[in-house]
């Protein structure tokens, strides 16, 4: 299966960040790809009413229309790494879910997984301060769809952390992760490909990251070098740490199942005491 990771800077500006994905989307139908993963917040970064936006500009029914419409276009799997929607919950508290969307090639919405873990966090960083609980809903479970006969598990950024999340992926016989991420410059420098080829190989399944990259409009800066990663960690591909780019790789599931064989983690598994 040829994957496809892509690499953005998004800015507050939705029509323009939602051209340039669309451009991008074309990029990887021309080298082929089959499954490609937009980054997190690839429609807008750094707006502050989410829940407004979410009302004016993300209503449910169009999402599925427009990234649809994409998914047909370029005859692939898409996965929209996060939009905002807004859920029932927010009626009260103006708060909306980080919502990962899966299309198929014929254009169905497939899978929708709301961010889990929020990045309530300090960081070393002209920013600061993160605290997206002040404006996005906690989802509360995993979410696993089938791709073209394998099974793949769905997070958003911070989940990364939370190797548990990827543990009971590994349970449900998933073979691909799929990480759509604004990973900062600061905790990206120190800790996104240790995360991810430890993920990979803890769960010994290919890994995909698309992150964002650069200088952004409201101060932060993200630190890119999005990544495909093999069942035993080897990096199959990756971007840099400022551009907009697409990167492609051949996902071998032969590979991943001679891994298996060979260390078969699985089977070794013993109950936490």
């Amino acid at each position: 299966m040829r994957c496809a990771v892509i690499q953005m800077n998004s800015g507050q500006d939705v029509d323009q960040n939602l051209e340039q994905a669309q451009e991008l989307i074309l990029n990887a139908q021309a080298q082929q790809a089959e499954l490609i993963l937009l980054p997190e917040m690839f429609a807008c970064l750094g707006v502050n009413n989410q829940f407004e936006l979410a009302k004016n500009r993300f209503i449910k029914a169009d999402v599925i229309g427009s990234f649809s419409k994409w998914a047909v276009q370029a005859g692939c799997y898409l996965i929209a790494g996060s939009v905002p929607l807004v859920a029932l919950e927010s009626d009260q508290s103006e708060k909306v879910y980080a919502a990962c969307l899966v299309f198929s090639p014929a254009g169905d919405l497939i899978a929708q997984y709301n961010k889990i873990h929020l990045f309530d966090v300090d960081v070393a960083d002209t920013k600061g301060r993160y605290q997206e609980s002040d404006t996005f809903l906690a989802g509360d479970k995993p979410q696993v769809v089938d791709i073209d006969g394998h099974k793949v598990g769905l997070s958003i950024c911070y989940d990364l952390r939370f190797p548990e999340l990827y543990q009971e992926y590994q349970l449900s016989g998933c073979e691909i992760l799929t990480v759509p991420s604004a990973f900062t410059y600061e905790t990206g420098r120190q800790h996104w490909e240790i995360l991810l080829r430890a993920r990979a190989i803890e769960t010994q399944c290919f890994v995909l990251a698309a992150n964002q990259a650069g200088e952004h409009e409201d101060g932060r800066r993200t630190w890119g070098q999005s990544l495909i990663i093999a069942p035993n960690g080897e990096v199959l591909a990756q971007g840099d740490n400022e551009s907009q780019q697409v990167i492609v790789a051949d996902l071998d599931f032969n590979v991943l199942e001679q891994c298996r064989k060979r260390m078969p983690i699985a089977q070794h598994k013993t109950p936490s005491v």
